[in-house]
């Protein structure tokens, strides 16, 4: 059975019940654990929690303080074994207390399906299985660095103008608090097997793209898989600070 090295992690009911609806999206690249606010959450809980995890996603509702102070233990901790920690809010009300997670993003109803897609695309860019993957410090470069991170994602058909492809991912995006910097970029990308041999061609043409949409020399690193479909289409996760 090949080892999951991202887990996702609910804290308290609501987000309990959240991940309940979402788990077989992500149980394939995930492992899972449940926090009830009544759980003694001491540091050796924690540890065993974070054992063997490379990166931490969070859910929680930033609206319950008894889950706000159990989240800022995880993240703390997470700090210490230099975890990646992001945190995904269920609460749509401005949340100004730090939890000390390396990112925040709010999760409803309109960016959900693409931040599983982000998350799984995430996951499976980092597998040393993929043809060309990324390196956690790429991941942690972007979510730990200073100002938002930006994500979208887009799934196409190979005969899409790359320039019009770069533009959709630059309009449709979420982001964290806060401004982006233009600085780190990440292009992971899976693609059908019956693709052809020009997908890495083309994946180049998207990132020039997005290079001059910004006028900036942001620095994007790739990833790129496949997998066995029989249409020619792409799935692209582009995410940047």
């Amino acid at each position: 059975m090949k080892e999951k090295y991202t887990k996702v992690i609910s804290i308290g009911e609501a987000a309990i019940d959240y991940l309940e609806d979402i788990k077989k999206d992500l149980e394939k690249n995930a492992s899972f654990e449940n926090i009830k606010v009544t759980k003694d959450v001491d540091k050796e809980f924690v540890r065993g929690l974070l054992d063997g995890i490379e990166v931490l996603y969070m859910l929680y509702d930033s609206s319950d303080k008894d889950v706000c102070n159990i989240t800022k233990a995880v993240s703390f901790m997470a700090k210490e074994r230099k975890v990646l920690c992001i945190g995904l809010d269920i609460c749509l009300k401005e949340n100004k207390e730090d939890l000390g997670v390396d990112k925040e993003f709010k999760l409803n109803k309109y960016n959900l399906n693409t931040t599983i897609d982000m998350i799984n695309l995430i996951c499976e860019a980092m597998d040393e299985d993929t043809l060309i993957y990324v390196d956690l410090s790429d991941l942690k470069e972007l979510f730990q660095g200073g100002g938002a991170v930006a994500y979208s994602v887009e799934e196409i058909e190979l005969d899409k103008n790359p320039s019009e492809l770069a533009q959709m991912l630059e309009d449709d995006f979420y982001k964290s608090e806060g401004e982006l910097t233009l600085k780190k970029g990440l292009l992971l990308s899976e693609c059908s097997e019956a693709a052809g041999d020009n997908t890495l061609i083309y994946l180049h043409q998207v990132i020039n793209s997005l290079q001059d949409l910004n006028e900036s020399n942001i620095d994007i690193v790739f990833s790129y898989n496949e997998k066995v479909k029989s249409t020619k289409t792409m799935k692209i996760a582009y995410l940047r600070n």
